[in-house]
């Protein structure tokens, strides 16, 4: 690991002093392509040098990006990576996966030596191939869990975002304009979000199909709800003032549901982590105590010798597969 750590960095250093010629190029070309523009507005000018380093941004690591450029999974990744809104480039991702899963793949196979040294070594690979195939499924959780914070987080400040483009367009301004003033004046994240939007439509792009981007990115029912209503009800025709209000309550309600609920189980989902971790942890360590105040000898002793070593893997397996069940049944009840 030290071998692959000390490569990795002289790779890192080698690919930047690559890229100081073309910052260079980039910047002189830049400041260029401003002082022909001649922007005044000081907001314009930001959005533009944004724009612009977020397009000439090289990754991390360029060769592995050029590797997967084009395949079909690589953009099914990306998608994911916007939804759960975080600065990770997928090379980046794919990078310390492939890491991980070597690191996994060194760690298991020393484990499985230490474990169970009489084991063959084809039992021992297989553990250590396991651990490794582990690495991607808990990045895919890793991205699930940031999506569903951010979900958590827009919609909370959801409703008032409602509000405040259900009062702008009653004080008669148009729905474009109500996106802008929400862009420049709502909340963080989804004052970010609008601002997309607003970018969207300056380059060119249709209402709708500036708000089916947003609603891919941000896969909140919530907003969805309230964005599919309000492009309805723009197409037949309508308040689209009264829609945001009637979305913005609706919204409140459910959200306030939703956390009556989730007090109404909080004992059962204690419970649940109880019956998981808790009663099998607590049983093991009762029966050995009292074996061992009877007999001077531990009840789980078995366990320890190279005959009774593989009895952990399996209740590992099954502590898993219960936790998984009992997940399930934990995210049924608060739906």
């Amino acid at each position: 690991m030290w071998l692959i750590s000390l490569g990795w960095g002289f790779y890192q250093y080698l690919q930047e002093v690559r890229k100081v010629p073309l910052r260079l190029r980039t910047f002189e070309a830049e400041m260029k392509e401003t002082e022909a523009l001649n922007l005044s507005d000081s907001a314009n000018l930001d959005e533009a040098w944004e724009r612009e380093i977020l397009r000439t941004k090289p990754p991390m690591f360029p060769t592995l990006q050029r590797w997967l450029s084009g395949k079909q999974w690589m953009n099914w990744l990306d998608r994911e990576i916007q939804k759960a809104h975080i600065s990770w480039e997928v090379s980046s991702i794919v990078a310390m996966t492939l890491l991980g899963m070597a690191f996994a793949l060194a760690v298991g196979s020393i484990l499985a030596t230490l474990l169970a040294p009489a084991s063959s070594p084809f039992g021992r690979l297989l553990f250590a191939l396991l651990l490794a195939g582990s690495v991607p499924f808990g990045v895919f959780q890793w991205l699930r869990w940031c999506q569903r914070r951010f979900i958590r987080r827009v919609e909370l400040i959801l409703p008032d975002t409602l509000g405040l483009l259900a009062n702008t367009l009653r004080a008669g301004m148009g729905f474009q304009q109500a996106i802008e003033i929400v862009a420049r004046e709502g909340l963080s994240p989804l004052k970010e979000e609008f601002a997309t939007v607003t970018r969207s439509l300056t380059l060119g792009s249709t209402i709708e199909e500036a708000l089916e981007a947003m609603m891919e990115r941000v896969p909140s029912p919530e907003l969805q709800l309230a964005l599919v209503a309000a492009l309805v009800q723009r197409e037949v025709g309508g308040s689209l003032a009264q829609i945001f209000e009637t979305a913005s309550a609706t919204v409140r309600r459910r959200l306030q549901a939703r956390r009556e609920l989730q007090t109404e189980t909080a004992l059962p989902r204690l419970s649940a982590i109880a019956l998981a971790f808790g009663l099998p942890l607590f049983m093991f360590v009762a029966i050995n105590l009292l074996t061992y105040l009877q007999t001077r000898e531990a009840w789980s002793a078995p366990m320890f010798t190279s005959e009774g070593r593989p009895f952990w893997f399996a209740i590992a397996v099954l502590e898993l597969c219960g936790w998984v069940w009992l997940s399930q049944v934990l995210t049924r009840l608060s739906e």
